[in-house]
């Protein structure tokens, strides 16, 4: 995102603020709790990925642009599209800021996503 984009990056982990938080965040996409998967759905994994990216400043630049990849990408290696306009700035905005709640951007990817067998 940063090459196609711009801003700062830096080679191998480097680019990484805390490699654990990355690698926690791995962890609770795939796992579960006591065998209840608090992120049932694929729109909530998704929204989770982007969410940690963008609030836990995982990266040193990039965040909110890295964040809002990782959910489309992670959405359409599922078998869905997410559909892009200028909302996903103003979303990724938000989440930086604190100006929104997780539930709420759930439903706010859940009205622009659809599986590409529909």
């Amino acid at each position: 995102m940063i090459q196609q984009f711009g801003g700062i990056f830096f080679m191998g982990n480097d680019n990484l603020l805390n490699p654990g938080s990355l690698e926690f965040l791995v962890d609770t996409l795939e796992g579960s709790l006591l065998e209840i998967d608090p992120y049932p759905t694929i729109i909530e994994k998704a929204a989770l990925l982007a969410w940690r990216i963008i609030t836990g400043h995982i990266f040193v630049d990039g965040n909110k642009r890295t964040g809002m990849e990782s959910c489309r990408l992670l959405l359409e290696i599922n078998g869905y599209n997410m559909s892009i306009n200028q909302d996903i700035v103003t979303i990724a905005l938000r989440i930086a800021k604190n100006e929104i709640e997780f539930s709420v951007f759930v439903e706010w990817l859940a009205d622009r996503t659809y599986s590409r067998g529909d």
